[in-house]
Order: structure tokens, then C-alpha cells, then sequence
């Protein structure tokens, strides 16, 4: 019973001493965009959070962003739109696209502005709560730990941008939704801590698969990897 006591008094000081540590990120995010299905493998960077709950659980709120841009067309922007939204799958057959939007839309584009090329840009802003289990080496300053969570995925594809450009040239007379911007999303990660005793900065590395749900948030699993540093206790 003395030794039980001892021990819960032990993990009590733990939580005490331990205080809130905050810190920045850079890593890879490895991903694909939303609506078009391009890559969207980018640099990423955010900051974290994190509040010692017991000896051996953390909870961190972090936030992460990245972004990317290439170049699409208006006839990929509505050969993908049109098959996500009303399960048309044109084959890359312009002829049949502009038919359908002719037939449907009473629009006649002309192929120059079907082909010209337009930058998109790719926006993924990541807000989350991580709990984190932190799995001890005796006593090592290096700490491997696993964890989960969920949040939100603020989502943004400029090709909607788009949208207004049909409108304009078609009368007003197309109604295409705009891509849904925000997704809720659950994680896991994986990953390492090293502090050395007696310093008030740790460094880690971590790898974490994500996923933003919803019809419309993109297909497969978002893959980041991570290293950066905390300051605290």
C-alpha cells in the first residue's frame, strides 16, 4: 500500500513540475488536391501546443499549413467537376464536353477558352487536438509515443475561381456549387521525443496519416512527416 502511495505521489510531482511546452514544425505533406486530384506534395510548416495531462499523456493542439500551385485548364476544371458532382466521365473527349455544356448549359465555348491555362493554387490549413502516449526508456531522455485526434481541414482550391468565369461567358445562367471548404478530419501519429535532463528545449520527429472526410475532401490519406522543437519542461 506504501509503495502504491509513493508512486501516485511520484506521477503527481511529475504532472506538477511538468509545465505547458509550445513550438514550431517544418515537414513534408503529402497529399492530393481536392476537386482536380492533382498532387499536392508540399513543404509544410505550423506550431504546436502542448499540455502535460499525466506522467505519460500529453494533449496538443497544433496547426499546420502547406500549399501548392500548378497550372489547369478550364476544360480538366470542368471534365473533373462534372464527374465528381454529376457522375459524367467525359473520357478527355473535349467534342462531348463541349456538347454537354451546349445541350445543358446553352453555353458555346470556344476551344481557345476551353484550353487556356489558369494557376491554381492549393490551400490546407490543419487545426487539431493530438493525445499523445508517451512510452518511456527507463530513464532515457529519448521517449518514443503514439497517439490520436481529430479537428478541422480548412480546405481551398483557387480553381473555383473558375466558377465566375463560366457564369460570366455562359449569361449567369450555369449553377456550379463551389468546393465545400472545410472538412473534419481524424489523425494518427507516431513518433519520438529527445530532452536532455535538466533542459528546458526537446526536439522530435513524427510521422502522421490523416484523414479530411467528406464526399468532397479529396481521395486517400494525407501522409506528413515531421521534425521540430519545444520549449519547456
Amino acid at each position: 500500500m506504501r509503495s502504491r502511495f509513493c508512486a501516485v505521489l511520484l506521477l503527481a510531482a511529475a504532472a506538477a513540475f511538468a509545465g505547458p511546452r509550445f513550438g514550431g514544425r517544418l515537414g513534408w505533406y503529402q497529399g492530393e488536391q481536392p476537386r482536380m486530384g492533382d498532387d499536392a506534395s508540399n513543404l509544410a510548416f505550423g506550431g504546436q501546443f502542448v499540455f502535460p495531462i499525466m506522467g505519460m499523456v500529453d494533449l496538443e493542439f497544433s496547426a499546420g499549413y502547406t500549399s501548392q500551385e500548378d497550372d489547369i485548364t478550364l476544360e480538366n476544371y470542368l471534365m473533373n467537376y462534372l464527374e465528381e458532382e454529376e457522375g459524367i466521365d467525359f473520357g478527355g473527349d473535349v467534342d462531348s464536353l463541349m456538347g454537354y455544356v451546349e445541350d445543358e448549359w446553352g453555353w458555346s465555348p470556344s476551344t481557345d477558352t476551353l484550353t487556356q491555362t489558369y494557376t491554381n493554387k492549393f490551400h490546407d490549413l490543419d487545426l487539431g487536438a493530438t493525445l499523445k502516449v508517451n512510452l518511456p526508456l527507463g530513464g532515457m531522455p529519448f521517449k518514443p509515443y503514439i497517439g490520436g485526434g481529430g479537428g478541422a481541414h480548412f480546405i481551398v482550391s483557387e480553381a473555383d475561381a473558375l466558377i465566375q468565369l463560366v457564369n460570366a461567358q455562359a449569361g449567369n445562367s450555369v449553377d456550379i456549387d463551389p468546393y465545400d471548404h472545410v472538412h473534419p478530419g481524424v489523425h494518427g501519429v507516431v513518433g519520438a521525443t529527445f530532452q536532455p535532463p535538466m533542459s528546458p528545449i526537446s526536439v522530435f520527429a513524427e510521422y502522421k496519416l490523416a484523414r479530411a472526410l467528406g464526399d468532397e475532401a479529396g481521395s486517400g490519406g494525407i501522409n506528413s512527416f515531421a521534425a521540430g522543437v519545444n520549449l519547456g519542461f
